[in-house]
């Protein structure tokens, strides 16, 4: 009777950690319901994102980046470059606008009159060493693809905006 009780046991505690991703403890890339095996990434702040495309941005790059946004959980919308960035801030509210650094210098006062105050996250496209400590002193956050994962990049995002929930309850 013991022995049957004990092997049921271990039987039992041998399939509850196999269906249990025991390694994935403190993985701040699991969520209730995803594996760590997948490594689907759930935002933790779902954003409303504009994406202002870089001159140099392939169509299937944007397409891929667009993907991995809404598998996070935003909402992204792509504006081509060249096109009015203050008629898109005026069209919907945005949490949100992503752009090439060299593109967010000329965007910045466009982004900070917007009526949504969406925060402003540029991409460093392999920078020079110069412009790189350049672009940390003017931005909290940045995208570096040439140093970062895409579940990096996203972490960044979510970063942003946790920053941007913080001094909005602090005013």
């Amino acid at each position: 009777m013991r022995r049957t009780f004990a092997v049921s046991l271990i039987l039992i505690a041998m399939f509850a950690a196999g269906s249990v991703d025991l390694g994935a403890c403190g993985d701040k890339f699991l969520r209730v319901g995803r594996s760590a095996r997948f490594r689907r990434y759930a935002a933790v702040y779902p954003a409303r994102i504009l994406i202002y495309t870089p001159a140099d941005a392939t169509p299937a790059g944007m397409k891929e980046f667009e993907t991995l946004l809404k598998r996070a959980g935003h909402k992204p919308v792509i504006v081509p470059s060249g096109s009015s960035i203050p008629r898109a801030l005026a069209a919907a509210q945005y949490d949100l606008v992503i752009a090439d650094y060299g593109d967010a210098n000329n965007l910045r006062s466009d982004v900070r009159s917007a009526a949504s105050k969406p925060e402003l996250l540029p991409i460093l496209y392999k920078p020079t060493k110069a412009v790189e400590v350049e672009a940390e002193k003017q931005y909290a956050c940045l995208l570096k693809p040439h140093a970062m994962t895409k579940y990096d990049a996203l972490a960044e995002i979510d970063r942003l905006m946790q920053l941007k929930r913080k001094s909005a309850s602090t005013s």
